[in-house]
């Protein structure tokens, strides 16, 4: 089998760094801390253009796209959500940026961030905090009857079943990435066959060229550069779709998940940030 289908295993390279001390840091966390860092350097720059920016001016450059995309999710999140956005639009602004870099951060030549669970497990583990803390907030100690319906028989059940927004998300986001990686692995072995059964005579003859062969008089041992005829155009239009295009429906698809599962643990009279808000004004 050739060696660009064997896909390396990202759970026991987890679990292998967990139990190696030596303290490293691997080329995905890189990639992710750099992804980090944009995201915060424009968020400084657009917050450093909003506070010396007139209001009584439309906004322009970095601030102008920053300001059309929380207007967007704003709707976007109300829709979502079925009830008013509150300030969850920020976190959605947030969510939104860094999951899309990091989708199309392999584009760069970089190590790819998406493709090793650690991320989509650690997003999904945030996504389920939030809806513990928002169905606590609301809830109170209501929130705790949930593990004992319908009856308190299934207490157990309802423990084991609580983490299945961690494991359905994270394993679908992997599983998309994985299987992006699977279908141009595939695509580049059948082009590379290919390519070298259409072009293996004026490769033979290429090889053959003097110019070649070592001091001793024998032809070195390299790959035909008839293999890559057909490879380059096709590959490159697979990453730019699965790195885009598919990287933005995973993103809105993520991001629905969190919003849904979000919006379900609040009453249908309350929003988080609304009604205090709201409250205030009427104090005035």
């Amino acid at each position: 089998m050739n060696s660009f289908l064997v896909l390396a295993d990202p759970l026991s390279d987890m679990l292998a760094s967990f139990q190696d001390p030596t303290f490293r840091i691997k080329g995905p966390t890189i990639s992710s801390l750099a992804v980090m860092l944009i995201v915060a350097v424009l968020a400084i720059i657009a917050g450093t253009q909003a506070r010396f920016h007139d209001p009584l001016k439309p906004s322009k450059g970095l601030l102008g796209l920053a300001e059309a995309f929380y207007d967007w999710l704003q709707g976007w999140t109300r829709n979502i959500m079925g009830r008013e956005p509150g300030n969850w639009p920020g976190y959605f602004f947030c969510l939104f940026i860094y999951l899309f870099l990091a989708f199309i951060w392999s584009i760069t030549g970089f190590p790819s961030i998406i493709d090793t669970l650690v991320l989509p497990l650690a997003l999904s583990v945030v996504m389920f905090v939030l809806i513990q803390f928002t169905a606590l907030r609301y809830q109170k100690f209501g929130y705790f009857h949930r593990y004992i319906e319908p009856i308190p028989l299934f207490l157990p059940v309802n423990l084991v079943t609580m983490w299945t927004p961690i494991i359905s998300t994270s394993l679908r986001m992997f599983g998309n990435c994985i299987a992006g990686s699977v279908v141009i692995g595939l695509v580049n072995w059948a082009l590379k066959n290919v390519s070298v059964n259409i072009f293996s005579g004026w490769a033979a003859a290429y090889l053959a060229n003097p110019i070649f062969a070592t001091p001793s008089g024998v032809l070195p041992q390299f790959d035909s550069p008839a293999a890559i005829w057909l490879s380059p155009l096709p590959i490159a239009v697979l990453n730019l779709y699965f790195a885009l295009f598919s990287g933005y429906i995973q993103t809105l698809v993520f991001a629905s998940l969190n919003g849904v599962w979000i919006g379900t643990e609040m009453p249908e009279d309350r929003v988080m940030g609304v009604t205090a808000q709201a409250t205030r004004s009427q104090g005035k």
